[in-house]
């Protein structure tokens, strides 16, 4: 079975429109999105209708939270902030609906799937050192949990008691070993790779690769502009920040 898994939409049009281009290429039996569909981004109801329409399984994220949970944004960086209020005067109230009826957690195939981590996946907490992994291998059972959140794509594999960080792009899901892997963002990444990133795992040959895909970037950031964001959201695009 072959699945793409897409987080951290972010309202970017251009960026998710790109990926569903390839998407299309990749035929894909499973489409899963981890969540964080709004902010930052100029276009909420546009991107959140598209992984409606397309995707199999939808998480809840944070972002996505903080649309009818107004003290969750309370906590937000000064942009996502500003960025969620702009979000809350223009979503539809159906989607306001929709995202409250999404999980915060997925299992199937012998995969989890969550927005942030396996463990108190409400809290949103961050896996961005093997440290981290390690409290959180603790919390699930099956051979693959995949994650966004960071924004990061990072894969971390655990064997036994080792943990050590895959750098490549694509590598073969070793039957030893069970992983944490975050996919990055589709809208927003912020590796230094300005590319959209999503995940393609093949169960039938256990090969996962994180895809990146080139979009107009340009188009994206005079649309923030545009919406009266802050300039730092568009620029960031550029650079992968």
């Amino acid at each position: 079975m072959k699945y793409v898994i897409l987080s951290d939409i972010h309202a970017n049009l251009e960026a998710i429109e790109a990926c569903f281009r390839k998407i299309d290429e990749l035929k894909p039996d499973r489409i899963i999105c981890l969540g964080d569909l709004v902010d930052y981004g100029a276009e909420p109801n546009e991107c959140s209708e598209i992984i409606r329409r397309n995707a199999d399984v939808v998480i809840m994220g944070n972002h996505d939270e903080a649309q009818f949970d107004y003290e969750l944004a309370e906590n937000f960086s000064e942009n996502a902030y500003i960025s969620s209020i702009l979000t809350r005067k223009i979503i539809l109230p159906e989607l306001i609906e929709y995202f409250r009826t999404l999980p915060r957690a997925h299992i199937e195939n012998s995969l989890h799937f969550v927005h942030a981590s396996p463990l108190f996946p409400e809290n949103y907490q961050y896996i961005l050192n093997v440290n981290e992994a390690r409290l959180n291998f603790a919390h699930f059972f099956e051979k693959i949990c995949f994650i966004g959140h960071s924004h990061l794509p990072l894969v971390f594999e655990k064997r036994n008691y080792d943990i050590k960080i895959i750098t490549s792009e694509k590598f073969v899901i070793k039957e030893e070993c069970s992983y944490i892997i975050n996919v990055g963002s589709t809208g927003q990444p912020r590796d230094h790779n300005p590319k959209a990133s999503f995940g393609f795992f093949d169960t039938d040959i256990s090969v996962y690769e994180n895809i990146r895909v080139e979009y107009d970037i340009q188009k994206a950031a005079e649309k923030i502009l545009k919406a009266g964001l802050p300039e730092f959201l568009a620029y960031r695009l550029y650079q992968g920040i």
